[in-house]
């Protein structure tokens, strides 16, 4: 069996952390995604706009219509802030019979030497990269270490998605500023955002 692992803030959730990484997981022959929230994300000292809890309930909502993406709660659950590392590592040491693909925006690749134990992680975890505007695979060839360049194909694959151009960052400035959100996220996290009144100005 062959699982994605997806981990983010997801804050919001909505259409660009759903429809590309399930074209990924078409394209890249993955039999499941694990959505997995954190609590804390460890590039963002500052924390999330929105408390895990609205996080993680949100995320809920949105996979309902996925019917190979799962939930996981290990981050949330555990606290803190968790490396991309650990949660791999504690998810195959529970499915030993898995291989597991850590499942990254092409943004993210670019940061990724910033990221905790990261040569570690790309000699233990294949990599799937779905693709997100301005950061396209052949300017990440060019500028990204040969340590990494010099895996792609191998080891680090890019899912061939059509570029996320919706981010979270754009959705907290659009929720409050009353802008038209459909088409962005599911109607259920739509929903659920009016409903606790999320990301809206004090």
């Amino acid at each position: 069996m062959r699982i994605g692992v997806y981990g983010g803030s997801f804050d919001p959730v909505h259409f660009g952390h759903l429809v590309p990484v399930e074209e990924a997981r078409r394209n890249l022959a993955l039999d499941e995604i694990f959505f997995v929230p954190a609590f804390q994300p460890p590039h963002k000292p500052s924390g999330s706009s929105a408390p895990s809890h609205h996080r993680f309930a949100m995320l809920a909502l949105a996979l309902e219509a996925y019917p190979a993406f799962r939930l996981s709660d290990f981050e949330v659950a555990r606290g803190g802030t968790t490396y991309t590392i650990e949660t791999l590592r504690h998810l195959r040491a529970a499915r030993a019979d898995v291989e597991f693909f850590l499942v990254l925006g092409s943004d993210a690749l670019a940061q990724i030497t910033t990221w905790r134990s990261w040569q570690e992680l790309l000699d233990e975890f294949k990599v799937a990269v779905v693709e997100r505007e301005g950061f396209p695979p052949g300017a990440l060839a060019r500028e990204l270490p040969q340590a990494i360049s010099g895996r792609f194909g191998e080891t680090v694959f890019f899912a061939g998605n059509a570029p996320v151009t919706i981010s979270s960052t754009w959705l907290r400035r659009a929720i409050p500023a009353g802008e038209d959100l459909s088409g962005s996220l599911p109607a259920s996290v739509a929903a659920y955002l009016r409903k606790h009144a999320l990301y809206r100005l004090p």
